[in-house]
């Protein structure tokens, strides 16, 4: 390990008993730490839980691990048999493992001995799960750790707002890693206003150039664009009849393989026609690009290089994502193409070229979160490139380049854009300033979910009015209002006391069977505490 990272690993280990924020720049060497504390945790004969968001991190992590632990380490994900988490469960269970690594399942993983959990990349949103049964892992694993008087670590080069204000007000010990571990300075980033230059399926020419440059080095270049499919939009051109979901209010997104319209949302699929379905015509033209689009245009650019396509949808079919892996890190000059996929903790020991398309998608987001959600992404993907000998590059495609988190971006200044959203989090009494639960609901018609939320509604204004109660915001119609055939909206119930608002509800929640007007027959609702999914 480096100085930085023995100084916080030691640091770490003289409060066990802790919260611990890790903040570290992209390959400043975060699982050096990891392997060092789950090692001490080994040798006092504990057990080390190191939670990822992702199922395509653990192969990496696994390696990583088992060439220090050997066949004491155990995976538990949802990508694995019945049998094989089942064999995990078993192993965790009667301490044959000592160091269990998975994602966000895997918390509940028993443990007789445990000694350590980490939470990697802790402000990723896959720690939340949203149906059924929702929790948050992180912060599960937050309270877990407390319970059973262990550490637990937070990592991230780009915090969440919540564990930010957690170490402002002292719950968590907050420790900086400002360097990469291999003394390789962060990549430069070249911000490319794309206003007046023509765009070949989202790329510009000085970029194509700059991909060039980079294969004829013998380098690696990705280039990132969260939107899968070939193009977000079928439209007729002759009467501007666009492809629409039957069961959602979204628009299909045209996929080239296999030959079909998508709905992401509801996961529909419907074969693509010939002619307009409104005015017959033989107009149809897809509008915009996704990773299928651009893997195509890359590979008539660039024919005697390798295009590597690494999104949900590649995964789907057969493309196995460990072994797509294994090209990147053979480390022969080809092309990636991604989505937010490529964009957690992987580590391409030859990428030098960042290619961000579309770094603008966050910035008049509108939910709260989206400009921190945009930072994290775009800072993540950025620190994939010139992770060792050589300085990294990134290139910035946008529309807007003076606006302040777009320059901040360039800077690699996430603190400063963390500090902004705080700021305006607090004046405006937004989450991590308050709590917000969502209550969700949705019915077979839009009049019926109209019905059903604003008696749910009434009864909480009216156990408020006795009950120093929350503040109330909505019922609102959801940005996709209609999805799988169902109407659906949103109230929003915030309190800046957690355990005011806990008691509230837990008191509506008694009171509401017996004293609530009756609901529509097939209306549906649901509490998400606090929600991630908010419009």
């Amino acid at each position: 390990m480096t100085p930085a990272q023995a100084r916080i690993a030691e640091s770490i280990l003289a409060a066990p008993d802790s919260a611990h924020l890790l903040e570290g720049v992209t390959g400043s060497g975060k699982t050096e730490i990891y392997l060092w504390l789950a090692h001490q945790a080994v040798s006092r004969g504990t057990q080390a839980l190191i939670l990822v968001p992702e199922i395509g991190l653990t192969p990496q992590f696994a390696a990583r691990f088992e060439a220090v632990f050997g066949k004491r380490v155990a995976l538990y994900h949802s990508g694995m048999t019945d049998r094989g988490r089942l064999l995990t469960w078993l192993r965790a269970r009667y301490g044959h493992a000592d160091v269990l690594i998975g994602t966000r399942s895997a918390l509940f993983l028993p443990m007789p001995r445990p000694g350590l959990i980490v939470i990697d990349e802790e402000h990723d949103t896959s720690f939340k799960q949203q149906e059924g049964f929702r929790y948050h892992a992180r912060d599960l694993a937050v309270v877990r750790a407390h319970q059973l008087k262990i550490p637990v670590v937070l990592g991230s080069a780009t915090p969440s707002l919540e564990s930010l204000m957690n170490a402002e007000r002292g719950r968590y010990i907050h420790h900086r890693l400002t360097e990469r571990a291999q003394t390789t300075p962060m990549p430069g980033v070249r911000v490319l206003d794309v206003r007046t230059r023509p765009l070949q399926a989202g790329l510009s020419q000085p970029l194509i150039q700059t991909l060039q440059q980079t294969l004829d080095q013998g380098q690696q270049a990705l280039v990132f664009i969260n939107r899968r499919g070939y193009a977000p939009v079928l439209s007729c051109d002759n009467c501007q009849w666009i492809a629409e979901c039957r069961h959602c209010d979204v628009r299909l997104t045209l996929h080239r393989q296999p030959r079909q319209l998508a709905c992401h949302h509801c996961d529909q699929r419907y074969s693509v026609p010939e002619t307009c379905p409104a005015c017959g015509q033989a107009t149809l033209a897809p509008i915009g690009s996704g990773t299928e689009r651009t893997e195509d245009v890359l590979e008539s650019l660039f024919p005697d290089f390798p295009v590597v396509r690494i999104d949900r949808d590649s995964a789907r079919q057969g493309r196995d994502l460990p072994r797509l892996l294994k090209r990147v890190h053979a480390g022969e000059p080809c092309l990636l193409v991604g989505t937010q996929m490529v964009a957690k903790g992987h580590d391409f020991p030859n990428l030098a070229l960042v290619a961000i398309l579309n770094a603008d998608g966050g910035l008049f987001s509108a939910d709260f979160r989206g400009t921190e959600w945009m930072a994290q992404q775009l800072i993540q993907v950025a620190g994939r490139a010139g992770r060792r000998a050589s300085q990294g590059q990134v290139i910035l495609q946008t529309r807007f380049p003076e606006h302040p988190v777009i320059q901040a971006l360039a800077r690699h200044d996430y603190a400063s854009i963390a500090r902004e959203e705080l700021e305006r989090r607090r004046l405006h009494r937004l989450p991590p300033y308050v709590q917000l639960v969502a209550l969700w609901g949705e019915g077979r018609t839009q009049a019926e979910t109209e019905a059903g939320m604003m008696t749910l509604r009434q009864t909480l204004a009216q156990l408020g009015a006795t009950h120093n109660g929350p503040l109330l915001t909505g019922p609102f119609p959801a940005v996709i209002a209609r999805k799988r055939q169902r109407y659906r909206a949103v109230l929003w119930i915030q309190d800046d006391n957690r355990a005011r608002l806990r008691h509230f509800l837990a008191h509506w929640l008694d009171a509401h069977p017996r004293g609530a007007p009756k609901l529509p027959p097939t209306f549906q609702w649901r509490l998400d505490v606090d929600a991630l999914e908010t419009l």
